[in-house]
């Protein structure tokens, strides 16, 4: 390890030498790329290096060394040092907070390494250490060699116990209780306990077909809530603000370069972006891949220490503390995100009321041409984006985040306690956390087109572990439905309800229809005749067909708008669609008693239909939508 230098890098008065003249000196950057970069920090505030880098125009090596220089302090690239000599020097939250890291001894001191000499010059000094400069990603791959156990054990406990669905073994126990009360009931009295089955899924899934109704009609209206045009125009002379892109990958070799492609697209300031790929340490596939391809300076691979349950809230929970971002999203292996979707969403941050922690961006997909699956598939994400969820924005009830083209306020995200670990839908769960918080999620019309499901068998499981999570996040805020009625108000408690419970429901409930209608056919006579009283009998089958008609309804107004008016003809199959929900519902509902934590994973790369460099969105058949859908501010505009 090289000695200290007493004083850094000094001209003849005594005065620090700038860093862009040290890199100048040791040839590490071109003149007139430092002069593009020193006019790109003076509009955004950025340090020179982390510009300089950013950009290709300088490596961060060299960047670090200059760095090193300037301050006379030694450039350390590698660790010399056993972690087993180190271990214990320093807690996990001193690291974290002043960015200095144990990496050696020397001279019996310990040598600290940090990427900001500045941020941790006060605190080396305190603690009696030396201080080295090595590079971001050096400083981070060390956190997590040293601390690595630590990291995965507090990412599964990031969100409260009693906020968390890794509390509910008594709650499960109770589900398993009432499943049996109601067998033996059901072989001593069919009657009666088919009277009590009616009531609640005409209650449950009226409620969810009156929810439905609602969320068509409002979101039928032209009123869109929009941010002002001058404060729009002022926000983009602000400085833009930092965003980390987090992307988990579990066994996605098949779709890296797709990916990277895709997010060469992004229209973002290299400097004020950066990307990380989440790769799990048991995951060589992926870890392959990346070491085939020469990443951009602005992204990177994070490696996740192993821990169990595996799954993509707890990866993102242990990448949360590593992000320098004030906007945080989310995006899938498989993801191409429209180009100017970062730029809509800080700008809708930047005009909207603090009270909107989350911005959730449309999906599509690409291969939606694929077979009469895949097609369904889109009708149902056009229902969801286009219909559903602006209606129920506009009707203030929580909203179910998706997994992946949604982006947080860093803040709010820290303040919640980020992702549960153990749900399997943690997006789901997070929009019901954010508004049991008080806060907003707002829905803008910025679309990323992804893979869609284009078998059956994946399209059950996949289907499975989000219906398993709502079942999971519903058991979780409904064990004090006092205080989340207080939280949530009326209409967010029967929202919540509708979302969660009357999804599920509605798919459980699938086969009776079926076999009802299947026996009317057969004999002449309704299979439950004997049990229910005609009255039964109209309640059931108004409330289905009532559904249906709203779904349906719903999907022809969501293809109009998305001027897509061909995928009608495909309307027709959506029942027999839905019906493999209930397979999938049945199946979550068996998971939720013995594999609550366990993760269906979705495997990419699987279809014939890829998108090109150019325009996404064209592959899947989907073009601009007929109204706009964004930037759409619910009651966030009003405070």
């Amino acid at each position: 390890m090289p000695e200290r230098e007493s004083v850094g890098a000094t001209d003849r008065q005594g005065s620090r030498i700038p860093l862009g003249k040290v890199l100048l000196d040791r040839d590490a950057v071109r003149r007139t790329d430092l002069s593009h970069a020193l006019r790109r920090q003076r509009s955004t505030g950025a340090r020179l290096g982390e510009v300089l880098a950013a950009n290709g125009w300088s490596s961060p090596e060299n960047v670090a060394a200059a760095l090193a220089e300037q301050r006379g302090l030694p450039y350390c690239p590698l660790p010399v040092a056993p972690i087993s000599e180190l271990s214990g020097r320093l807690s996990l939250k001193e690291v974290q907070e002043h960015r200095a890291v144990p990496w050696t001894v020397a001279g019996g001191k310990l040598v600290l390494a940090t990427p900001d000499p500045d941020r941790a010059a006060a605190f080396a000094a305190a603690a009696g250490a030396e201080m080295a400069v090595v590079t971001e990603a050096d400083f981070q791959h060390r956190i997590c060699e040293i601390y690595g156990a630590q990291l995965a054990d507090e990412a599964l406990v990031r969100t409260p116990r009693h906020q968390s669905v890794r509390s509910l073994d008594g709650a499960r126990f109770g589900l398993v209780t009432v499943l049996l009360v109601l067998t033996i009931a059901a072989i001593a009295s069919a009657e009666n306990v088919l009277l009590a089955l009616t009531l609640i899924v005409f209650l449950v899934s009226g409620l969810t077909t009156a929810t439905r109704l609602a969320a068509l009609a409002v979101s039928r209206s032209e009123r869109v809530v929009s941010t002002r045009p001058e404060v729009v125009a002022l926000a983009d002379h602000r400085p833009q603000p930092m965003v980390s892109l987090l992307i988990p990958l579990y066994r996605e070799g098949a779709v890296l370069a797709r990916l990277l492609e895709g997010l060469q697209r992004l229209d973002y300031p290299r400097d004020r972006l950066e990307v990380k790929l989440l790769i799990e340490a048991d995951d060589p596939e992926t870890a392959d891949a990346l070491a085939s391809v020469e990443l951009p300076r602005w992204i990177e691979a994070l490696t996740i220490p192993r821990g169990s349950p595996r799954t993509k809230p707890r990866a993102l929970n242990v990448a949360l503390d590593f992000c320098r971002g004030d906007v945080i999203g989310i995006l899938d292996a498989e993801d191409r995100p429209d180009p100017a979707q970062i730029k809509t969403v800080t700008s809708h941050f930047t005009a909207a009321s603090h009270r909107v922690a989350a911005v959730q961006c449309q999906l599509a997909y690409f291969n939606a041409r694929e077979n009469w699956i895949t097609r369904c598939f889109q009708i149902e994400y056009s229902i969801w984006f286009d219909v559903l969820l602006r209606g129920w924005q506009r009707l203030g009830l929580p909203i179910p985040l998706g997994g992946t083209s949604v982006y947080f306020r860093r803040q709010a995200l820290v303040n919640l306690g980020g992702w549960d670990a153990h749900n399997v839908t943690e997006d789901a769960d997070l929009g019901m956390r954010i508004a049991r918080a008080g806060l907003i999620c707002d829905v803008v019309g910025s679309t990323t087109t992804e893979e869609a499901n284009c078998r059956i068998g994946p399209w059950i499981r996949q289907r499975s572990r989000w219906l398993k999570g709502y079942m999971m996040t519903w058991l979780c805020h409904m064990r004090r439905p006092g205080l989340l009625w207080r939280e949530l108000g009326p209409a967010g408690f029967i929202g919540l309800q509708v979302l969660l419970l009357g999804g599920a429901v509605s798919y459980l409930v699938i086969p009776l229809f079926w076999i009802s209608l299947t026996a009317g056919m057969l004999t002449g006579a309704s299979l439950f005749g004997q049990v229910l009283p005609v009255w039964a009998l109209g309640v059931l089958a108004a409330t289905f067909a009532l559904g249906q008609a709203v779904m349906l309804a719903a999907a022809a107004l969501a293809l109009y708008r998305r001027r897509c008016l061909r995928l009608i003809l495909w309307l027709p199959l959506l029942p027999i669609y839905w019906s493999f929900g209930a397979l999938a519902a049945w199946k979550a509902l068996f998971e939720v008693v013995v594999a609550p934590y366990f993760w269906e994973k979705t495997n990419h790369g699987v279809t014939r239909f890829c998108p090109d460099g150019g325009d996404a969105a064209a592959h899947s058949g989907i073009k601009p939508a007929a109204v706009p859908a964004g930037p759409a501010v619910s009651a966030s505009n009003t405070d």
